[in-house]
């Protein structure tokens, strides 16, 4: 239970960081999370998984080693929630907006890609939690309409405590969007989405490096994968295909953190 309990706390410190405005979250919305990091199999009726890890560390007094968990009772039901672990804890039943279907649709689609799954297999061969989605100040891409402000990028995983950023390189159009299949529509630098993804790459193997932070990317070409060169699943076989491909030299010399 306490390998469970530590990979649960992870799955939810995770979520908050990169939902850094939700206060409160029913905790049948983690399920797909905890899944996809491996913590339960499957879900079954809407969150019951995570709700009886709950309830059996609350029956025996407990349940402070989950500090997110959140429980509200209404009469004979008790609803569980996680919330942030400074935020304030709310006393009344949370009213939870409707979420449309496309846009669960593309969470769970996020939750299952390769890269997800790669960048899970990372912080396991590490032994470190890796920051999703950071960004630095350097790491800008093209100028927007303004002519004056451009966006922070975001790469896939950050190693603070080792000032390394893991990148996953997937087979061209892997897994197409319909965003990113639209190659003809041009971006305000004149040059199409699929190309502009291109030159990013190159920006951050450029810049990472001249600014103290070492770049690793994981081809998918590491991985056993199917005619859409979608990754077949083998998670012991995987891990140790990423683990041989971090070679230790390649990221235990500590350089200057950068915030």
């Amino acid at each position: 239970m306490t390998k469970e309990i530590e990979n649960i706390n992870q799955v939810i410190e995770t979520y908050f960081k990169a939902h850094i405005d939700t206060s409160i979250v029913p905790v049948k919305e983690l399920m797909q999370e905890f899944i996809a990091a491996g913590v339960f199999k499957k879900d079954v009726k809407n969150g019951k998984p995570i709700r009886d890890v709950l309830k059996q560390l609350n029956k025996s007094n407990e349940l402070a080693q989950i500090p997110y968990a959140h429980a509200i009772q209404n009469g004979d039901d008790t609803y569980w929630y996680f919330v942030p672990k400074d935020a304030e804890r709310p006393t009344q039943l949370y009213k939870q907006e409707p979420v449309s279907k496309e846009r669960l649709e593309l969470e769970n689609k996020r939750l299952l890609s390769d890269k997800y799954y790669v960048m899970n297999l990372c912080d396991e061969a590490l032994k470190l939690k890796a920051k999703r989605q950071k960004r630095f100040d350097f790491l800008v891409g093209d100028l927007h309409k303004d002519g004056k402000t451009r966006t922070q990028l975001p790469v896939d995983a950050f190693y603070h405590d080792l000032n390394l950023v893991i990148e996953f390189k997937e087979a061209p159009l892997a897994e197409p969007t319909e965003f990113f299949n639209k190659l003809n529509v041009k971006t305000v630098s004149g040059i199409s989405r699929s190309k502009q993804r291109e030159k990013y790459d190159r920006v951050k193997a450029t810049e990472l490096p001249q600014n103290g932070i070492k770049l690793i990317e994981i081809p998918y070409s590491v991985f056993i994968c199917d005619e859409l060169n979608r990754i077949v699943r083998d998670h012991e076989q995987d891990l140790k295909r990423v683990t041989d491909f971090l070679k230790p030299e390649q990221y235990t010399t500590k350089i200057d953190s950068v915030e």
